[in-house]
């Protein structure tokens, strides 16, 4: 290759592989008295409120752009999914009718975004359009399959699901519709998301006491604690390059805060606390150049017990 066409091969790598805004936590929290998203920057320590909404929004996940934000808005006896630009602007509805529409997780091509609805009866997973469109049941069982979480390949969905009275961790497989169980301890296991490549999952396990976060190796179907403390740990989340775990813990005060550790559960260290709950973090997705991929362009998005 000649060396000024390897030159701006280069540069165009760096490029992509830099992280344009950031690696920002965007989260839940009712601090003035009412639920509304914020965005809590990594450089600045800024947390900026996303807008000012009537009623009360939770999870937020990100468009894997990171320009915008899916969530859910609870009505009462209702919810529905909304999108709204990273700066409040654009907000729009997503879902219609008098069902309960809530968890979505946006897919890491942008092509859909997964959500749990009782529109049928039961919750189960459904996907639509980002713009809507598109509604497609994801899921048909007795029992409850909640809090969707997409791989990065978009070929599988990591979900909650509720079994003989027990939750646990399953996988559905998109194409062929196909479900498998990832735990079957006798405690609830909850909240799964995945690792950047894939290969794992990390999620709150319960035990006799309390909750931990817990990696799981999807192939060698072994686990490891990661976060063990006397106290709840939930909703982790990898950041897109892997190095930093974000997770909601209870506070003294019997609230939510939200910490981050190293990749591996290590160092960790308290992040957002408030007067009142902070809860579900979740990183901007950043997009990265994978070696293995040759190079090309991958971007990567990552991953209630009490309250809400």
């Amino acid at each position: 290759m000649p060396c000024v066409a390897f030159l701006a091969l280069c540069s165009v790598l760096r490029a992509l592989a830099q992280t344009p805004a950031g690696p920002d936590l965007a989260f839940a929290s009712d601090r003035t008295g009412d639920w509304e998203l914020y965005v809590y920057s990594w450089e600045s320590g800024e947390q900026r409120q996303v807008l000012a909404f009537d009623g009360s929004d939770f999870h937020p996940t990100w468009a894997p752009d990171g320009s915008q934000l899916a969530f859910f808005h609870n009505l009462g006896d209702s919810a529905h999914i909304y999108s709204v630009g990273v700066d409040g602007g654009g907000l729009r509805r997503l879902t219609e009718g008098d069902a309960v529409d809530k968890a979505p997780d946006w897919s890491t091509d942008g092509a859909w975004i997964a959500f749990s609805s009782d529109r049928e009866g039961s919750f189960d997973l459904w996907r639509m359009r980002p713009d809507g469109s598109d509604v497609h049941r994801l899921t048909d069982h007795p029992g409850t399959e909640k809090l969707p979480a997409w791989s990065p390949d978009g070929r599988r969905i990591a979900f909650s699901g509720i079994r003989d009275g027990n939750t646990d961790v399953f996988l559905l497989d998109i194409e062929t519709g196909a479900e498998s169980r990832v735990t079957t301890q006798p405690f609830a296991d909850c909240y799964a998301t995945w690792s950047p490549d894939g290969r794992r999952l990390v999620y709150a396990a319960q035990n006799a006491t309390d909750f931990d976060i817990v990696s799981w190796d999807v192939q060698l179907a072994t686990g490891s604690t990661l976060v063990d403390t006397a106290v709840d740990e939930a909703f982790p989340a990898w950041s897109s390059d892997g190095t930093r775990l974000a997770y909601q813990y209870e506070t003294s005060r019997g609230t939510w805060a939200i910490a981050v550790a190293d990749g591996d559960g290590t160092n960790a260290a308290p992040l957002i606390e408030s007067v009142g709950w902070d809860t579900k973090p979740a990183w901007r997705p950043s997009t990265v150049v994978s070696v293995a991929q040759e190079g090309r362009q991958r971007p990567a998005l990552l991953g209630a017990i009490k309250r809400p």
